[in-house]
């Protein structure tokens, strides 16, 4: 279970989220919707250790994550990736798809040996249905598509007990969409993990959540 308890964060005289507190149960989906510039990505990198809250905190399973008194704890927000809206910023534009991977993979210990990093590539490239012959490309040879379920990959690649979604199927069209949240939810929803879904479609949000939290009332629905 992921806990926000009333956090809080301003930039300058602006305030982006205010006393915001709501739950996450592991095997649920939860929808954040809101217009363009309330708050959503914010809540997304303070999840993720990239922006400091200015109140509040946030727990999993009960375990501290983070507060303004508390640094991120990295080993415990492993489990939180998130795939971002406009994917080649996650990518590094200098390296080869396949080495992104392999790299990833060497860094966290996923795999041993040049045959099982393969056997590992091979079958996280399977299921977000792309062939190898992308390996061999770099980002700006991919299209916006491709990037994004590369960066999706990339994100299970870690086995995430959070997954946070931050318009991350704005490049797909309707049927691609459809498989992508098929598979999320094999890979996260099915293992236990929770997947927190930001978007301004409220059609899509409806259709996809258990639950929304919306942020222009602050309040989960």
């Amino acid at each position: 279970m992921i806990e926000v308890k009333s956090v809080s964060k301003a930039f300058g005289e602006k305030n982006v989220l205010s006393d915001l507190s709501f739950s996450l149960d592991a095997g649920e989906i939860l929808g954040v919707y809101g217009k363009s510039g309330i708050g959503k990505t914010t809540l997304a990198k303070i999840l993720c250790g990239l922006v400091p809250m200015d109140a509040g905190e946030i727990l999993v399973d009960g375990t501290m994550l983070f507060s303004p008194t508390s640094p991120y704890d990295r080993n415990l927000g492993r489990g939180i990736q998130m795939v971002y809206q406009h994917p080649y910023a996650s990518l590094d534009p200098n390296q080869k798809v396949g080495s992104s991977f392999s790299e990833l993979i060497k860094y966290h210990g996923l795999a041993n040996g040049k045959e099982e990093i393969d056997a590992l590539i091979a079958r996280v490239l399977s299921e977000v249905n792309l062939d190898e012959g992308i390996l061999s490309h770099l980002p700006r040879q991919i299209s916006g598509g491709e990037a994004q379920r590369v960066a999706l990959a990339r994100c299970l690649l870690l086995q995430p007990t959070l997954l946070i979604m931050d318009e991350a199927t704005s490049m797909l069209d309707v049927m691609v969409q459809a498989n992508v949240f098929a598979l999320v939810k094999k890979n996260v929803i099915e293992k236990g993990g929770s997947i927190l879904l930001i978007s301004h479609d409220r059609g899509l949000v409806d259709h996809v959540s258990d639950r929304i939290l919306d942020l222009e009332k602050n309040r989960v629905g």
